[in-house]
């Protein structure tokens, strides 16, 4: 019952990583980037669910690359703290939209 306690912590906070970018990102934003959040984001629900709806017990495997990636998502959120990183973004454009 461990590995669903944990499951349940570690899925939320990916998704919750996932939405925090998500919300940032706009037209600008290549699309490929925003697909792999949603991509993300959807994997980290599918997780969530995983134990209650399918009756699901994660392998200690599957919790350790689960913890990665949301390591990966923590830690790279300080290149994300003042908006979408240049280069996920079409135009480097200044505030008044020139290059």
């Amino acid at each position: 019952m461990t590995s669903v306690y944990i499951n349940t912590v570690l899925s939320a906070i990916l998704f919750w990583t996932c939405f925090c970018r998500l919300v940032r990102t706009d037209g600008n934003t290549h699309a490929p980037v925003r697909f792999a959040f949603w991509v993300l984001a959807g994997a980290a629900m599918t997780s969530l669910a995983a134990p209650f709806a399918w009756d699901y017990l994660p392998s200690w495997p599957a919790l350790f690359l689960l913890a990665a990636m949301t390591v990966v998502q923590a830690l790279t959120a300080l290149y994300w703290r003042d908006g979408v990183p240049a280069h996920f973004q079409k135009c480097e454009c200044d505030w008044e939209g020139h290059p």
